[in-house]
């Protein structure tokens, strides 16, 4: 009986360190579709770290969205081969009022302002949307793979210090990657 109450506390030191690396960006919704001969990846993003967020831009750092998707024909015993690519970076500032402001990218020019930083973040990323090229690019009966990597970004930092620091991770949040295998 003993020797149970000292198990308790070290099986509550082996589950705890786990929640505390909790997923911070969710994705929903993901889809690969046709759209006018295109091949578009809609998407949106949820992110859980409100408040690591609104710290890092009460600290006065810009954050940007950073959304990377890559097509590549699966194989079975060599690398993918690359297909396609595409990036999209969205701007989150905190102005001096108070009202927090994302800038989408330039293809849609919308900007979404507001106090509350979790509204303002699902009205701007709860649907995005990439293009990865032409339809025709596809081969009809092949396996392909799309690899959605996601991460929230201090844009402030420089260049040289990233690589000095290459050990050091610069993100507001932990970045999150999703892979989706499908045929056509």
């Amino acid at each position: 009986m003993r020797r149970a109450f000292f198990l308790i506390p070290f099986l509550f030191a082996l589950v705890l360190p786990w929640q505390a690396h909790a997923q911070r960006i969710g994705l929903s919704n993901l889809v690969v579709d046709n759209q006018e001969g295109r091949v578009k990846v809609r998407y949106g993003v949820d992110i859980k770290a409100v408040d690591a967020v609104r710290e890092a831009l009460q600290a006065g750092d810009t954050l940007a969205l950073e959304c990377k998707a890559r097509l590549s024909r699966k194989r079975d015993y060599t690398w993918n081969t690359h297909v396609s690519d595409a990036e999209t970076i969205s701007r989150l500032t905190l102005h001096e009022g108070g009202p927090f402001e994302i800038l989408l990218p330039v293809g849609r020019q919308e900007r979404y302002r507001g106090r509350d930083l979790a509204l303002v973040m699902k009205e701007a990323w709860g649907a995005m949307t990439l293009d990865l090229g032409s339809w025709e690019s596809l081969e009809r009966g092949g396996s392909y793979s799309l690899t959605l990597e996601i991460r929230m970004v201090r844009q402030d930092v420089s260049e040289w210090l990233k690589g000095a620091l290459f050990f050091w991770n610069f993100d507001a949040v932990p970045p999150v990657k999703y892979q989706l295998d499908f045929s056509y």
